[in-house]
């Protein structure tokens, strides 16, 4: 009869082989690495590893699923402990100003992170994926915010909270991905400026 293994054991070893897919995405790239990468980096047989994710494209939505989690979780705590949307929006913009991909503990995150998004335009399932996730979680977070804000007087009420959320993480994006392809890009110094744009054009 085969051994019962616990939820936690399972647990314990799925977060191991995402830790391990991560390391090999961050040194590789998504593309390069392979599932024998893994199993290597791993020191599991690649049975065991399929036993928990049946491709290196499931790894890589669980990681992003994990992020998003943790990043919501964060987000929610730090947003309700400020009183108006003014000063909430502020805090996540602050929170990306913080995450220059120029830093050399970020810049393999951002390479992956890109390189798996346009990976993602050839798959239709994965595209799907990310376009929910997006939707669901980003631009729903920034909306909530703004449509609070225009409840309290704070934001101008003709604008469409979705459009200006979308808005919002273009600009994020946008200047995450120049500052990951182009060198001695001023991040910071441009991500501020765009942050005291937004919020002017927001309470016009």
């Amino acid at each position: 009869m085969a051994p019962i293994v616990s939820d936690e054991y399972k647990e314990k070893k799925r977060q191991e082989i995402l830790q391990s897919a991560h390391a090999c995405f961050a040194k590789k790239g998504f593309e390069a690495s392979t599932v024998d990468d893994i199993v290597a980096h791993s020191g599991l047989s690649k049975g065991a590893i399929y036993n928990y994710f049946k491709s290196k494209e499931e790894l890589y939505l669980a990681l992003m699923e994990g992020q998003t989690n943790e990043s919501g979780t964060k987000f929610a705590k730090a947003i309700a402990e400020r009183d108006s949307a003014f000063e909430k929006l502020n805090y996540l913009m602050s929170a990306y100003l913080d995450n220059d991909p120029n830093a050399e503990e970020n810049k393999d995150q951002a390479l992956v992170h890109f390189e798996f998004r346009l990976y993602s335009t050839r798959n239709p399932e994965l595209k799907k994926a990310l376009t929910d996730r997006y939707k669901d979680f980003f631009v729903n977070l920034v909306a909530g915010i703004i449509e609070e804000g225009q409840g309290a007087g704070e934001f101008n009420k003709k604008h469409d909270s979705h459009v200006y959320a979308a808005i919002f993480w273009a600009m994020v994006n946008g200047v995450t991905l120049q500052a990951t392809i182009l060198e001695n890009y001023p991040y910071k110094k441009i991500l501020e400026e765009m942050q005291r744009m937004f919020v002017e054009k927001l309470r016009l």
